[in-house]
């Protein structure tokens, strides 16, 4: 069998004339040469229009492998397509025609979705919408020239041999697959790093890779991070769900599923030889991301908070995320999944409303501080542009460890710093790091809204460079007096202009 690739698949008994010229499609994992795997949403389009279909989607049972009955497989044929010489040419798209005999709904996403994203709303074409989430279909490819006959169990078996046991925030994914179901954009690619590990066996994957609809049932793989496309790469991965809202924001997050948990979520009843993940994340390489990185939170509102220096307990974030301070007690968070490591910290400073640099330092006692917590690094060398960098903060949710998005130094300015990485609500405070030297580049205040405030743009961001935010956090330690962080505060108009630049305006996170 060959690596698995990327698959289109059309739902044959649609009324198109050409399917090859519809656009209402849905990726898919190829396999092998007679089988493909896709994701529940395949059955989006249809499965309300027949009872029979919507019958069978709410009857799978979690973690049982159910097979579809001959007579509803009729109304489950698919067109598959799969690009052949990975060209630009459409003569190179392979046509093959299948059906969906198997399914299987993974109990450890659907415990994910019903539970960790409860609150949290995802684009709606069918009523059994949520049901299909947690669903994978095996799709049997039965005019294909291939003489090699797999059963469904050695299939996955197969898939299951080759993808990672270990994922870890940080590393590298490509996603391929079929955006808008339109096979003019077969095998397209988008590439990001894992952003954060979430639900039971780390079942579910987000990542700053931008997918769009019509992608879901795509694969993910894990990319070493000099890849290039003729390297052999790692199936990590399915696309489950492109586009979601959070709190009324939309997410610029994709998230997939961990093929590995889900497969043998279906498997290790029928076969002892896959023992079950008990830990998803390699911690000791995970700490260097969160060495330095604590959860804040202020009344109603929570963010992100640096340590800067570890024996006197100081720690950065920033003015708004502490907005309601004194009135309301300030805590950190020292380990989000820890029981027990919340701790009062105390407001030195923080930069009146609407003023720059938007910056508070805080302070706990030393003895509170997470022994394995380390103070940060700032930079001094000169930040270049395109220099590759990542986000460290907590945007979503303040019970999980910090989300990761890698981007680049779009522009440097003595005032300011704007990075491509993907920062959202609850990102404030946060560090920016170098990829290359772990130092911390500058602190994340805000990105960028339309002024008319109908559009969010997650992707340009502005954080305060690390020597603005050294020279006096410097001066205060060496001194013990407050006062000289009010060099925090500036009046210059100039570097106001810069700020708050029109037509767009500063959007607090």
């Amino acid at each position: 069998m060959n690596a698995p690739s990327s698959a289109l698949l059309l739902h044959s008994l649609t009324d198109v004339k050409d399917p090859l010229i519809s656009s209402q499609g849905c990726s898919g994992i190829s396999i092998s040469t007679n089988w493909v795997l896709t994701h529940g949403a395949a059955l989006s389009s249809i499965a309300d229009k027949s009872y029979a279909i919507s019958n069978f989607v709410t009857s799978v049972i979690p973690r049982e492998l159910t097979e579809v009955p001959k007579e509803l497989r009729s109304e489950l044929k698919f067109f598959v397509y799969r690009d052949l010489a990975s060209g630009d040419d459409l003569r190179s798209i392979k046509e093959d025609r299948g059906e969906i005999v198997a399914a299987w709904r993974c109990s450890l996403l659907k415990k994910t979705f019903d539970e960790f994203f409860e609150t949290w709303s995802f684009p709606k074409s069918s009523k059994l919408d949520g049901s299909l989430r947690s669903l994978f279909l095996l799709v049997r490819v039965y005019d294909s020239k291939s003489n090699v006959e797999t059963s469904i169990e050695q299939t996955l078996s197969h898939l299951l041999d080759q993808a990672p046991r270990n994922l870890v925030r940080g590393l590298s994914v490509e996603i391929e697959s079929t955006p808008f179901g339109n096979p003019a954009f077969i095998g397209s690619i988008a590439r990001g790093v894992i952003s954060n590990i979430v639900g039971e066996e780390g079942c579910v994957i987000m990542t700053d890779a931008y997918a769009f609809p019509g992608s879901e049932g795509g694969p993910v793989y894990l990319t070493p991070s000099n890849y290039l496309f003729s390297e052999r790469r790692n199936i990590s991965g399915m696309v489950v769900a492109p586009l979601s809202w959070c709190r009324g924001e939309r997410v610029d997050y994709t998230f997939f599923a961990n093929l590995t948990s889900c497969v043998e979520n279906v498997l290790q009843k029928k076969s002892p030889l896959y023992p079950s993940i008990k830990e998803c994340e390699d911690t000791e390489a995970a700490a260097a991301l969160d060495k330095g990185v604590v959860l804040v939170r202020c009344g109603i509102n929570w963010g992100t908070g640096i340590l800067v220096h570890k024996p006197t307990g100081t720690f950065l974030t920033c003015s708004h995320v502490v907005a309601e301070a004194p009135e309301r007690e300030i805590s950190i968070v020292m380990k989000p999944n820890k029981l027990n490591s919340r701790v009062e910290a105390k407001l030195l400073y923080k930069t009146s409303k609407n003023q720059l640099y938007d910056v508070a330092v805080l302070r706990v006692n030393p003895q509170d501080v997470d022994f394995s917590l380390r103070p940060v690094q700032f930079s001094r060398a000169p930040i270049l542009k395109g220099e590759p960098v990542v986000s460290i903060g907590f945007p979503f949710s303040s019970s999980i460890r910090p989300t990761v998005s890698a981007g680049v130094v779009s522009k440097s300015m003595n005032c300011v710093l704007l990075t491509t990485c993907c920062v959202q609500s609850g990102t404030s405070g946060g560090p920016i790091v170098s990829r290359t030297t772990g130092d911390v580049l500058g602190m994340v205040v805000c990105n960028v809204l339309s002024s008319d405030g109908t559009v969010l743009y997650p992707r340009m961001n502005l954080a305060v460079p690390a020597a603005t935010l050294d020279g006096p956090l410097r001066e205060y330690l060496r001194t013990d007096n407050t006062e000289v962080l009010q060099a925090f505060t500036c009046d210059d108009t100039e570097v106001h202009k810069i700020w708050n630049f029109n037509p767009f305006l500063p959007a607090k996170l």
